[in-house]
């Protein structure tokens, strides 16, 4: 809808698929990549397996790897982060790091395969990710007795460990109407069923189990540190950029915990997306680009930056693979 915020990562993939159509690409789904074909030293092409059991071969002068993290994959989210287990993951069940074993057979190098990114608000049902960007819009968090506990822009690490130090693990991620009435964001999360609409205070804090004074005590609180642009309680800055103090209702909650989100870690490669080897040499002919690669985020990704990272590096990729 025109005036209504669009997800960057639907906009990027439509106008992808489309131009992908018009230049006549052949995209082959429901195949699983087994083996990345060599000859003498070379990749030369894939191995995979259709749904149906079909073996395909593609052969190729490049290959370029862009397959994701594994953060769908809960025994290798265990085998490198054992503290991980039984966290519910916001990746696609097809996000499953078979790349992982296909690029080890041939003796490619891998970086931070632990450092695994925990995103503080998904629902715990079935994994969605309630997005960064309220937080930035102003929405705040609360725990089960109503009350803020946390600066909620801080690092996505940090703020998951604010919510699993909360009674129960859980908190409430607070919008309203001015927020809503622009978003097509909310808008997905109420039809889904996610977010809950509270026409008032004291309907917010019947939702959320507790206090009505609290809550009121809480977004009054607030509200007047939005104005002053000064949080005293938990020094959140970026007052410029919010577009509400949630002072009147409607309320929009959505109950939250932190789930897998990203892998940092992955296959090594160089400032040219060519994968490197072991030994330290470029595997001639291999290319990788997006979350299947490691060392480009460090030991913490921040929100927005997986974009620049597979628009940037797939880009590199790209070109250097159609030479």
């Amino acid at each position: 809808d025109e005036g209504k915020i669009l997800s960057v990562g639907t906009y990027l993939v439509e106008h992808l698929n489309d131009t992908a159509t018009k230049l006549g690409v052949e995209i082959i789904t429901e195949a699983k990549v087994d083996e990345v074909l060599m000859e003498d030293g070379k990749a030369v092409g894939l191995h995979a397996v259709g749904a149906k059991g079909n073996e395909i071969t593609v052969k190729a002068n490049s290959v370029v790897v862009a397959t994701g993290g594994f953060g769908s994959n809960p025994e290798l989210i265990v085998k490198y982060r054992p503290d991980l287990e039984g966290y519910v993951s916001t990746n696609a069940p097809s996000v499953t790091g078979d790349a992982i074993a296909f690029l080890e057979a041939i003796n490619a190098d891998f970086v931070d395969l632990d450092q695994i990114q925990i995103h503080p608000t998904v629902v715990q049902t079935d994994g969605a990710l309630i997005s960064e960007s309220l937080r930035g819009d102003g929405a705040i968090l609360l725990n089960s007795s109503g009350k803020r506990f946390c600066n909620e822009t801080l690092t996505r690490d940090v703020v998951s460990a604010h919510v699993i130090e909360q009674d129960g693990g859980y908190a409430w991620l607070i919008a309203d109407e001015v927020m809503h009435s622009g978003s097509t964001v909310i808008d997905k999360y109420l039809t889904k069923g996610y977010m809950i609409k509270c026409d008032t205070a004291e309907d917010l804090a019947k939702l959320i189990g507790c206090d009505a004074e609290t809550v009121k005590e809480t977004l009054s609180t607030w509200a007047a540190a939005v104005d002053a642009q000064n949080d005293a309680e938990f020094e959140r800055g970026s007052f410029e950029a919010m577009l509400t103090n949630l002072a009147e209702g409607p309320y929009y909650a959505v109950k939250i915990s932190p789930g897998i989100h990203h892998c940092m870690g992955g296959v090594k490669i160089n400032t040219n997306a060519e994968v490197i080897d072991k030994e330290g040499n470029v595997i001639p002919g291999l290319f990788a680009a997006g979350e299947v690669t490691g060392g480009v985020h460090g030991g913490n990704r921040l929100g927005g930056n997986a974009v620049a990272d597979f628009v940037v590096f797939g880009r590199i990729a790209g070109e250097n693979a159609s030479k």
